[in-house]
């Protein structure tokens, strides 16, 4: 079975398959057509990914590539893994002016996460974090970022259903 088989879930409770684990220095990308993953960059000095970051399978973003996802957890996840997720938030984002937007959830099987449900329930300052990020990710592809904004979890839920009604069409 490859990644084109998993399903989506539903918005309450959806699968994220993991392409970045977080620590990595390596951004791999998954293949639609050969349902693979593959090497897309190789970072440079100490960049690395903060969280695991992945696809949610059957759905389709504004950028028509499956909707993409990090996931907040303890501990590192391993690349192909598929994670049962809880959207606690999205970041609305732009790559070169086309719509980009980033789900923001939590494994449901963290214990360390279950009573996160928001984004404004997290331990840490989110918004600098991820702006921290894109901004240094942007330094390392060449490309400026723009964060729009923060949103959350209902916002993503609904953001999650209109995905997967773009790709069952």
């Amino acid at each position: 079975m490859g990644f084109k088989h998993i399903p989506f879930g539903s918005a309450a409770k959806f699968n994220v398959v993991i392409e970045i684990p977080k620590g990595s220095q390596n951004k791999y990308e998954h293949d639609e057509e050969l349902d693979v993953m593959k090497l897309d960059w190789v970072f440079t000095g100490d960049f690395k990914f903060i969280f695991d970051y992945g696809f949610v399978p059957q759905t389709r973003g504004g950028d028509g590539d499956m909707l993409d996802a990090f996931v907040l957890t303890s501990h590192s996840l391993t690349q192909g893994v598929v994670v049962e997720c809880r959207a606690i938030g999205m970041i609305e984002l732009l790559d070169r002016g086309e719509v980009d937007d980033k789900i923001l959830a939590v494994p449901i099987a963290d214990r360390n996460y279950e009573k996160v449900r928001e984004l404004s329930e997290l331990d840490f300052d989110y918004e600098q974090t991820f702006r921290d990020f894109f901004k240094k990710l942007g330094v390392q592809k060449d490309k400026v970022y723009e964060i729009k904004g923060f949103k959350g979890s209902n916002e993503a839920k609904r953001e999650l259903t209109k995905a997967h009604e773009r790709f069952a069409k």
